[in-house]
């Protein structure tokens, strides 16, 4: 039955369109709607009730009411209706959030995977290393070689000599075991090193044409070389330099007063100079001593009036070597109250060198200094790397701390290998001896053979670049290593040899973490077998010492003989591994490993010859014992050595084809890695030769009982 009724007056009506009083019920949900999502819908924002909407008449005749339509048959269009609740049906989204949470599930646990399986930039805990046996005791080698052998004059590149007296052959009770050498006359200090890269340009010039330090009060100072690796952003800020190389240490302290006047520019500044006690840094400590008065000459004249009564720049002193030593706790700029403490740096007997943990203590020291208007800057001067180079980690995260810039004046590193040696002589006895310092390598782990074909690898070839933690820090902080030179005596050779950063910058060590760089070498087919022949050959030694007794002689020769077979048939093997990597050393992108490469393939042929020759020594001396041409007294010790030597021993049937080979193989790693520590080094295997000789050693009967009295460097 239809119903009829009025159309509602204006008064009647509700703001929301309903007659008012009237009450719509909703129809009931359907099954499939009992559970729902419930999405908010904004309502409009309150204001005046608007004027109420009636529904108009239809045109027409009829002047009756029209109808009003039930619920179900009200028009939408003009009734003002109520913003309502909008319903989802739970089951039509329920599929697509289940797929998104497992995307971003799947999302999060790959990111997850890769933060902690990913290398870190941290120190390691443990790791397997070939340096891991550089603790033990060292092999003092007062080798010895016919004082004869001009071998060396014969090369058809010699080895570079250092100019001074007339060069003189290496007395034969003081040549170590890589056979005989040509030196130049010692100058006074008794630091083992050589010259470092050729020095570089024009710093003055480089620095005012920096962003950021234009128009600066800069040093006056010409001629002081500029680093090459300096990398400058906008702001000025200037990275750091592990390869600086230097004339001498003044050039160091021209460029260390440059530094100091650029962080002046922008805040205080308090610099800590951290000296190495040992007695072999005598002469660095009185040569910086000297030139202090230069710099702080120049400081005294650039640095602001207003600045200097602020006390904007002071200087502290610390000396270190097992233990850390504070000279001048209180920093100072009194010049004469620095040279005091300076002069007073004691000398460390011990040997020890805590480097690492000297840097860490003496930034900890002053961190309390380092706010919004003052800095540090660390200045250590040390001629060794330290013996707690696993603690480099610690030391760089309390300079990045606190941003304190580490400035090194120190000596290129040995290459590929831990140490250099000092030479001593007993006043007593006038026995040499060859005392050990702890300076290299220059990368974070050995990537070369440690021994020489018969021992222990005593060539001190330089590498180019300081030792690898030492660099690290500087780099990393935005300081520089100062390569010095050699103005001193060396023990086995005096070198001028000046390797330049452009040269060398493609066979560049890298400076990131132990873990990265472990890591990357072992991704590396050819860098990890290289590695594991560095580690494999470790330990590798021929016996050295031989009585002068002749039964005693033949027993020992007859033991060490077959020895000599069994070496040179691993080392056979050791050729055809290095062979297979052929492939691998073709597809390797750094030229420092493919160097490796060439190198090692060359010394394996060399140790290969050494192994025929000394074979062949045990066999004839078993035969017929060597008798020394004088014998032993009480105050005469007498016995033989073994050292290398270039007349042959073996047939010539047995070596002539490795001989042509080692020399070709050698030639090649000459000529295609010209001036570098590569080409160096084969030549220095060219020079000694590929054979052995037993040469005869008199010393003291003493000779061990004075050893404890040789200085610790």
């Amino acid at each position: 039955m239809e119903r009829r009724f009025s159309a509602p007056s204006s008064d009647d009506v509700s703001p929301t369109g309903l007659a008012r009083g009237a009450t719509v019920e909703p129809p009931p949900l359907p099954p499939d709607m009992q559970k729902t999502l419930v999405v908010e819908e904004p309502f409009p924002s309150p204001g005046p009730d608007p004027a109420p909407k009636t529904e108009s008449a239809p045109a027409g005749p009829t002047t009756e009411s029209a109808p009003a339509p039930t619920p179900s048959q009200t028009p939408r269009g003009p009734r003002l209706q109520p913003r309502r609740r909008r319903r989802i049906r739970l089951k039509h989204v329920l599929p697509a959030w289940s797929v998104s949470l497992v995307v971003h599930l799947l999302i999060f646990t790959a990111l997850a995977a890769a933060t902690f399986h990913g290398a870190v930039e941290s120190r390691p805990i443990d790791f397997d290393t070939a340096l891991g046996g550089a603790d033990r005791a060292i092999e003092e080698a007062p080798i010895l070689d016919d004082p004869t052998d001009a071998r060396a004059d014969r090369l058809e590149n010699p080895i570079e000599i250092a100019p001074g007296a007339a060069t003189e052959t290496l007395a034969a009770d003081e040549r170590p075991d890589i056979g005989s050498v040509l030196t130049g006359a010692g100058s006074a200090s008794a630091t083992p090193a050589v010259r470092g890269p050729a020095a570089r340009g024009d710093a003055e010039g480089r620095f005012l044409a920096l962003e950021g330090l234009k128009g600066r009060n800069l040093s006056s100072f010409s001629n002081v070389p500029a680093a090459l690796g300096v990398d400058m952003a906008v702001s000025g800020r200037v990275g750091g330099d592990p390869t600086f190389g230097v004339s001498e240490i003044g050039d160091a302290m021209n460029q260390i007063t440059r530094e100091i006047l650029r962080h002046l520019q922008d805040h205080k500044l308090t610099v800590v100079w951290l000296f190495d006690k040992s007695a072999s840094m005598r002469d660095d400590q009185r040569v910086i001593r000297e030139k202090f008065d230069r710099v702080t000459t120049e400081l005294a004249g650039a640095v602001d009036p207003e600045k200097k009564a602020a006390g904007a720049l002071n200087h502290a002193i610390l000396a270190f070597g097992k233990e850390t030593q504070v000279l001048l706790g209180k920093p100072s700029f009194d010049v004469d109250e620095i040279r005091r403490a300076m002069k007073d740096i004691p000398v460390d007997s011990s040997g020890d060198e805590a480097t690492m943990h000297a840097i860490h203590g003496a930034v900890d020291r002053y961190s309390g200094l380092v706010g919004k208007d003052r800095r540090l800057i660390l200045v250590l001067v040390t001629d060794e790397s330290g013996d707690d180079g696993e603690f480099v980690e610690e030391a760089l995260a309390i300079l990045r701390k606190t941003r304190t810039a580490l400035f090194v004046i120190g000596r290129q590193s040995v290459f590929g290998y831990p140490y250099a040696h000092h030479r001593y002589v007993d006043p007593v006895t006038k026995d040499v001896y060859h005392p050990a310092i702890r300076r290299g390598p220059e990368t974070a782990d050995v990537e070369c053979f440690q021994w020489d074909g018969l021992y222990g690898r005593w060539d001190e070839q330089p590498s180019g670049f300081g030792p690898w933690e030492l660099a690290r820090l500087a780099k990393e902080s935005g300081g520089i290593y100062f390569l010095l030179p050699s103005e001193e005596f060396m023990r086995i050779r005096q070198r001028e040899k000046a390797y330049t950063i452009e040269v060398l910058k493609e066979y560049m060590p890298e400076y990131a973490s132990r873990e990265v760089y472990n890591q990357r070498r072992a991704e590396s087919d050819l860098r990890q077998s290289l590695y594991s022949l560095v580690v494999e050959s470790r330990d590798v030694r021929y016996r050295r010492d031989f009585p002068i007794d002749p039964a005693e002689q033949v027993s020992a020769a007859l033991e060490e003989g077959p020895k000599a077979t069994e070496r040179l048939n691993d080392l056979l093997v050791v050729q055809e591994k290095l062979e297979a990597l052929k492939k691998h050393r073709e597809r390797e992108p750094e030229r420092r490993w493919r160097a490796h490469y060439d190198l090692m393939l060359a010394q394996t042929v060399v140790f290969q010859i050494k192994a025929y020759e000394y074979r062949a020594l045990m066999q004839r001396l078993a035969q017929s014992p060597q008798a020394p041409s004088k014998r032993p007294t009480p105050e005469l010790a007498i016995s033989f050595v073994v050292d290398h030597s270039s007349k042959p021993l073996a047939p010539e049937s047995e070596t002539a084809k490795k001989y042509v080979e080692a020399r070709r193989l050698l030639d090649d790693v000459v000529a295609a890695y010209p001036n570098t520590p590569w080409a160096d080094l084969a030549k220095d295997t060219l020079a000694r030769g590929f054979s052995v000789v037993l040469n005869q050693w008199e010393r003291s009967p003493k000779y061990e009982e004075r050893n404890q009295y040789v200085p610790k460097y």
